[in-house]
């Protein structure tokens, strides 16, 4: 199943929102985003989210002298938090973040030739991300890290699908 959906992801015919969609229901979450990095400015820039009112497709989020960016975006490490603290340690809006209940998170560098061209970011209440779903957002990464298409996305790409 999981190789079928990569597949479909991976498939510039599929439109990136759809491929975005894809990812989000690949692993059992309660809030997905998808981000493009800016290397030049070290900036994170949401294009897509399952929670567009509290985390709508906007502009950037500053990620330089942090550990998360330095982490994430600078050494590809994945990072896998679960519990308060580690949603404090890798997110500034943190207090929107555990007031939404969600206490998980698994984010997923999309690196394509070791560049890093963005993450996708799975959160949730209740229980931490276990090795497997782990393994799926790697595979996910991996798929959209594939594709071409990914750095000519619009600034304003889930608006400009409107």
């Amino acid at each position: 199943m999981i190789a079928d959906i990569c597949k479909r992801i991976a498939d510039r015919n599929t439109p990136l929102e759809n491929a975005f969609g894809l990812c989000g229901t690949a692993i059992d979450n309660e809030l997905f985003t998808a981000m493009r990095f800016h290397a030049d400015t070290m900036e994170v820039e949401r294009l897509y989210s399952t929670l567009p009112v509290v985390y709508p497709v906007s502009g950037r989020k500053p990620k330089r002298d942090t550990a998360w960016g330095d982490k994430v975006l600078v050494h590809h490490q994945i990072n896998n938090g679960f519990g308060a603290d580690d949603i404090e340690w890798a997110f500034s809006d943190h207090e929107t973040i555990l007031g939404l209940g969600l206490n998980a998170v698994l984010n997923v560098p999309i690196v394509d030739r070791d560049t890093v061209l963005g993450t996708i970011n799975f959160l949730r209440g209740g229980r931490p991300f276990n090795n497997q779903e782990v393994a799926i957002g790697q595979q996910l990464a991996a798929a959209l890290g594939s594709r071409t298409d990914y750095l000519e996305l619009p600034t304003s790409f889930q608006e400009s699908l409107c």
